[in-house]
């Protein structure tokens, strides 16, 4: 009797979609096709483009589900931080909505629909004086104000894009599943603190000292594997081991930063890390995580920071 062929499609942005499809081509014990697509159109050869915010975007994705039939759509096209790529808010719901009018289009001819899982970031829980100790999933996240920083409007932006997503659940009955990760360090994804710790010098907040969250990027790989593998139609948060403060965080790396008065540090900061983000605490809590998919990050703080140099 013939085994049945699994087919994942992968839209990426980046390096990692690449190693997350040798991962998968390499996991599992059943056969499983893995295509990926290029959405910054610098394809391999033998690869696929495909401009998720262009007006053809939708109607593009709609044809390649009805030709690949793919039983999973991997979404790793969103922006990594506030800075890559610039102005990212611009584009991240408008890629949410691509894909859903896709699966609307796949609806309508009645053809197979896949289900979604969609790499997003604990920053849409934003950050505030009173923050919880820990984020879970079902936290909501107030709207960005009109004055808001290149971090809240990327959050917001993200936020959007997984709403777009998660509407699917309702109104087609599609599995949906999201991952919200902690700041990714180490490997070509790039990240808010990442971007935060490659200004000259990184400015902190004389006074604060707040803890954050690390994310190994080999820890997300395995994390979008295991997600796949068991079909996740649930909202994730994915941290990394514990959580260190700033300070720490620079010693480990080896940096120094000067602290500043608050006036002078937002202003000097990174668009990476706004001052909010410099003296209150966002941290999400990963157990569910662990409960669901089993995922159990196996690289710590110290040994994250050196994948970075």
């Amino acid at each position: 009797m013939a085994r049945s062929v699994e087919t994942v499609l992968l839209l990426g942005r980046n390096v990692l979609a690449h190693d997350v499809a040798r991962r998968l081509a390499a996991a599992g014990d059943h056969e499983r096709r893995v295509i990926t697509v290029s959405t910054t159109g610098e394809s391999a050869p033998g690869e696929r483009d495909l401009d998720l915010s262009s007006s053809f975007g939708a109607g593009t994705l709609s044809q390649m589900l009805q030709e690949l039939r793919p039983s999973t759509l991997v979404l790793l096209a969103f922006s990594e931080s506030p800075l890559t790529p610039a102005q990212p808010w611009l584009h991240d719901a408008a890629i949410a909505d691509a894909v859903v009018s896709a699966t609307r289009k796949c609806a309508e001819l009645r053809s197979r629909l896949p289900g979604i899982i969609a790499l997003s970031s604990t920053a849409v829980y934003g950050v505030a004086p009173r923050s919880p100790l820990l984020f879970d999933e079902a936290h909501a996240a107030s709207p960005a104000a009109p004055s808001a920083s290149a971090c809240d409007l990327w959050a917001e932006g993200l936020r959007q894009a997984e709403s777009a997503l998660l509407s699917l659940r309702e109104e087609l009955r599609v599995a949906v599943g999201v991952l919200r990760c902690a700041s990714v360090v180490g490997g070509p994804v790039d990240s808010p603190l990442q971007a935060w710790m490659r200004a000259s010098p990184p400015v902190r907040v004389l006074g604060f000292d707040p803890p954050v969250q690390l994310l190994h990027y080999d820890d997300l790989v395995d994390a979008i594997v295991l997600a796949v593998e068991q079909r996740l139609s649930q909202v994730l948060n994915i941290v990394g081991r514990g959580a260190v403060s700033l300070s720490r965080l620079l010693a480990l790396a080896g940096m120094v930063s000067l602290p500043l008065p608050g006036p002078l540090a937002d202003r000097l900061t990174s668009p990476a890390m706004d001052g909010k983000r410099l003296r209150w605490r966002s941290l999400a809590d990963g157990r569910r995580a662990m409960q669901v998919l089993g995922f159990r990050p196996v690289r710590g703080t110290e040994e994250t920071l050196r994948a970075r140099r």
